[in-house]
């Protein structure tokens, strides 16, 4: 059965849908480049940094898109080695590591991108890009909302775990009282 698209659908899946978008123009720009420069002898000469703004775009919100379904590659050898009651406190200390990892990649990509806007001085002086003269925190701004997307996901998966545990609690705690 075929899902209904509603503005709902279209926000909940937002990261996956502008990291398919930017990838598929970043594969049509190469290849239309790659055509124009070996056929024509006459190179798409703004493509490359076009394709280079969407390739950030795609890597960071695709990270995050990849955080938020769990396809991130994870190595849990050593964690799975460890005797029961080791495992969960190993994970929590991991996912409490990577959200502050994670609080601050996007703080540092944000002050980045604070800079790409305004000098040490204080005064707005928006750096261009070289070819198009476009802003470059157009293209810098990326790597702050992934970043942050992947964060708020890390907080949201935390708080699952933490409600599941406080569950698990309670229904033993039942168990216990009724046996």
């Amino acid at each position: 059965m075929k899902k209904k698209i509603t503005p709902k659908l279209i926000f909940q899946n937002l990261d996956a849908i502008i990291t398919g978008v930017t990838l598929t123009i970043c594969v049509i720009l190469v290849n239309a480049n790659v055509l124009m420069r070996y056929f024509f002898n006459n190179p798409i000469r703004w493509a490359e940094e076009v394709v280079t703004s969407l390739f950030v775009w795609t890597v960071f919100i695709g990270s995050a898109f990849a955080y938020r379904r769990h396809s991130h590659l994870g190595v849990d050898i050593l964690v799975n080695l460890l005797p029961g009651k080791a495992k969960p406190a190993v994970k929590a200390i991991v996912s409490v590591l990577e959200l502050l990892v994670l609080i601050m990649l996007t703080v540092i990509s944000s002050q980045y991108v604070y800079h790409l806007i305004v000098s040490p001085a204080g005064k707005i002086k928006i750096v261009m890009t070289d070819m198009l003269r476009v802003p470059k925190w157009w293209t810098g701004i990326a790597v702050p909302i992934g970043f942050g997307l992947s964060t708020i996901y890390s907080i949201y998966f935390m708080g699952q775990k933490l409600c599941a545990g406080l569950k698990e609690r309670a229904q033993k705690r039942k168990e216990g009282e009724n046996a």
